[in-house]
């Protein structure tokens, strides 16, 4: 199924693209991604869809069932194209029509997210040789991986022409001494601060509806709750959090495999009528909006955007020293952090922030002046536009490229 595109016919490249100049020619890209739900690559994706500059033909290949962004997508100038593909190193018919899709469209510019689509985009590589350059961007950790699934990985990698990483520490700790062929970069995520921009009435809106009040002090984090999250940890602390302050109120924000489960260890530790479990939330900003302060205790991230986004609107953030978040907080300015784990830490500073509200402000002030400056969702397209422009003539210098070595 093609959405905004019709289907594709043949492996060939039209005379009208082969004699058009490379100032006049736009630079064709594919994003091969495994589904669209509302999670990280796939809203940042539809950014780039929606702020890329007019040269830049956008398309999407989606392999897997989830389409919940699909009518987003719509609304930009991008092409989205369903191909379903369970197992890609069996299914050659499925990889035969992707691969079709790219000569026809005369794509460029293949970029992967993970395993399943670096192996899809391999197939592409493998046909068009140099005329297509493969981008793999490193999201995550890994540590969802197994270690075949490593392997596999890091051999797979020989063929890719570039590596994008959306944070210092993921390419620090995943590449890390390792010797690549590809050309490595950095660009960190970005959020619309026009987008998520505080104001007072939405506070009271949201506030009202989740009936809060205005003498609660609300903590609050936004996330798939799986057990990276470490809700067990947060509850806990919650728990003597409560004893001590009773007006403290926690919203959880977010829906996953753990849910249920989580909401009976809230009430197995006193707290379920002091916890608010909202479940999927399609827009997060009325969310964050009642929070007094955003709070992060997973035992990994790699770029969180939750972060940036409860710092775009001005909510002071108390989070674990994990992934990119101490390069994003400086600790006591803007934000307050602790080391993954230590509870008396995360504790006071949860009491630190509930008995200062010249604090929080102040902290939530440069919070956002930190992402506008740094974090902002032009800087992260630009980064990116300009990467995909390098990519498609392949005429980055020297001074832009990076060798990882030990």
């Amino acid at each position: 199924m093609t959405v905004g595109a019709t289907a594709p016919a043949t492996l060939g490249v039209s005379d009208a693209v082969r004699t058009q100049s490379p100032a006049s020619a736009p630079v064709r890209v594919m994003f091969v991604i495994y589904g669209l739900a509302r999670a990280g690559p796939e809203l940042r994706i539809l950014e780039l869809a929606r702020r890329f500059s007019q040269p830049t033909a956008v398309h999407v290949c989606v392999i897997g069932d989830d389409l919940t962004l699909l009518d987003e997508f719509r609304q930009t100038a991008a092409k989205v194209v369903v191909i379903p593909v369970r197992r890609a190193y069996l299914e050659w018919r499925q990889l035969r029509k992707i691969v079709s899709y790219v000569g026809e469209h005369d794509i460029r510019v293949v970029n992967s997210f993970n395993l399943k689509t670096l192996l899809v985009a391999l197939a592409i590589k493998a046909r068009y040789g140099r005329r297509v350059t493969l981008v793999h961007h490193m999201i995550s950790l890994w540590d969802d991986l197994r270690s075949h699934q490593r392997r596999i990985l890091w051999a797979a990698l020989r063929w890719v022409d570039r590596i994008v990483c959306n944070g210092y520490v993921v390419r620090d700790e995943v590449i890390g001494g390792r010797k690549v062929g590809a050309i490595v970069s950095v660009i960190p995520n970005g959020v619309d601060c026009q987008h998520f921009q505080p104001t007072p009435e939405m506070r009271t809106t949201a506030r009202r509806q989740l009936g809060l009040t205005d003498d609660q002090f609300v903590l609050g984090t936004i996330s798939n709750i799986r057990p990276v999250k470490n809700y067990p940890f947060l509850l806990r602390t919650m728990a003597r959090v409560a004893a001590r302050y009773p007006h403290v109120r926690l919203l959880c924000v977010g829906g996953g495999p753990q849910l249920e489960e989580t909401k009976r260890l809230a009430e197995s530790l006193g707290v379920g009528d002091k916890v608010l479990f909202t479940g999927v939330a399609a827009d997060v900003r009325p969310f964050l909006a009642a929070m007094d302060t955003f709070v992060l205790c997973s035992h990994k991230e790699g770029n969180p955007n939750v972060v940036l986004q409860a710092m775009a609107m001005g909510v002071p953030v108390i989070s674990a020293t994990i992934g990119e978040v101490p390069h994003l907080i400086q600790n006591g300015v803007s934000g307050l952090l602790f080391a993954p784990g230590d509870e008396p830490a995360f504790l006071a500073a949860i009491a630190r922030m509930a008995g200062d509200e010249r604090l929080r402000g102040s902290v939530g002030a440069a919070g956002r002046r930190q992402v506008n400056a740094n974090y902002s969702s032009p800087q992260m397209v630009g980064g990116y536009e300009a990467l995909m422009r390098a990519a498609s003539t392949d005429e980055l210098g020297a001074a832009d490229r990076e060798m990882v070595t030990p």
